[in-house]
Order: structure tokens, then C-alpha cells, then sequence
């Protein structure tokens, strides 16, 4: 007996590791989850969060990405100034074996992808409370397409 809910036609995920890259039209909310499958602690790593607006005459291809801005939130530490958007993997702050770490960044572009991720770590950005699902279109983006065109 299944005992859970399906998520089906809930939710996209994209492997975001460039050159690949993260669509985050479709939805309202996102997430980047780093993936760490190996039996080992990942303590090394320096990984960049990239973002590209769509090009004017192509909505569904990214143009040129480049370092997002991180900016600091109301529960920041006192100094905090904007930079970067980095995640910086260390001993004291490891993707531990066998889990992983959900984050986010404030105001992405269109696109988002990520650079410097360690070989161990799969890098999957999820988009959810999709702004439309139709799959009557019968297409494997579930109707995105004709949202674009809309």
C-alpha cells in the first residue's frame, strides 16, 4: 500500500552544475539542494551562484550568467554587506555523508546555475508552486512552454 503523497506535476528539478543551468519561470518558490551521496564528509569547496536573464529574443535560453549578489536579511550578523552569493564548504561547515543542505538566494534572475561544485556533490534546484501545469499539452515540460507564449 502506498503510504505518501505524490508530489507528481508539483514541482521541477533541474541539475543546475555548469554548464547546465536552472529555469525558475515556471514557479513562485525555489530551492538548491547539494547532494552528497558518498559515504564521506565533502569539507572542501568554494561554489559560486550564478544567475543570467533570458535573452530579448528567446525567453526560454539564458543569456550571459555572472556572480548573483548575495544580500544580507533582517537575522544577518551586525556588518554583514552584500557579496558574492558563495556557499564555502569547510570542516566546520561540511555536506555531511549520506545528507544534504537546502539553500536559497535573494532575487535570482530567470536562469541560475552553479560553478565550483566538488565532483562528490550533485547540485539540483528545485521549483515549486508552479505558476501553471497543464499536461494536456502532452509535452515533457507539462505546458511551461505555452505559459511562456501567454
Amino acid at each position: 500500500m502506498l503510504n505518501m503523497l505524490s508530489g507528481a506535476g508539483t514541482y521541477l528539478a533541474f541539475n543546475a552544475v555548469s554548464p547546465k543551468y536552472a529555469d525558475l519561470l515556471p514557479g513562485l518558490q525555489y530551492g538548491i539542494t547539494l547532494v552528497n551521496t558518498t559515504a564521506n564528509d565533502i569539507t572542501t569547496g568554494t561554489i559560486a551562484i550564478e544567475g543570467a536573464d533570458a535573452l530579448p529574443d528567446d525567453q526560454c535560453t539564458p543569456g550571459t550568467f555572472a556572480a548573483l549578489q548575495g544580500v544580507p536579511t533582517c537575522d544577518a550578523a551586525p556588518g554583514t554587506v552584500a557579496g558574492p552569493a558563495t556557499i564555502v564548504l569547510s570542516a566546520q561547515n561540511p555536506i555531511r555523508a549520506h545528507s544534504q543542505c537546502a539553500y536559497s538566494v535573494p532575487c535570482p534572475q530567470q536562469f541560475l546555475r552553479l560553478t565550483g561544485v566538488p565532483a562528490a556533490l550533485d547540485a539540483i534546484v528545485v521549483v515549486s508552486a508552479l505558476r501553471r501545469t497543464d499536461f494536456s499539452v502532452g509535452n515533457p515540460t507539462g505546458g511551461i512552454e505555452s505559459f511562456r507564449v501567454a
